[in-house]
């Protein structure tokens, strides 16, 4: 599983960066989704290429605080986008 990890308002400074127009709620929510999308998809077809067997689903959007369990194993890696804000892409190995 991948979560991004991020502050709506860092979220919403990046699609405005991206596509020149402030997002907010609905708008905001579903961009949240298609940029997790990109980042995932990129990152699987890496790993695919690499020898790596992976299932893809669609996102899944949560707002607010959430708590996870059920998993192995779990990576966060942080990274700043200068003049946007923190993110964080959280890797999560599900227990099988």
């Amino acid at each position: 599983r991948f979560i991004l990890e991020g502050e709506m308002s860092t979220l919403s400074r990046l699609g405005e960066a991206m596509f020149g127009v402030k997002l907010e709620d609905q708008l905001l929510e579903s961009f949240a989704g298609e940029l997790g999308n990109m980042l995932v998809g990129n990152f699987s077809t890496y790993l695919a290429t690499h020898g790596y067997v992976l299932d893809i689903t669609p996102p899944t959007v949560m707002v607010g605080m959430t708590k996870l369990y059920g998993f192995e194993q779990a990576f966060c890696l942080p990274f700043e986008i200068e003049s946007i804000g923190m993110l964080h892409m959280n890797i999560i190995i599900d227990a099988k």
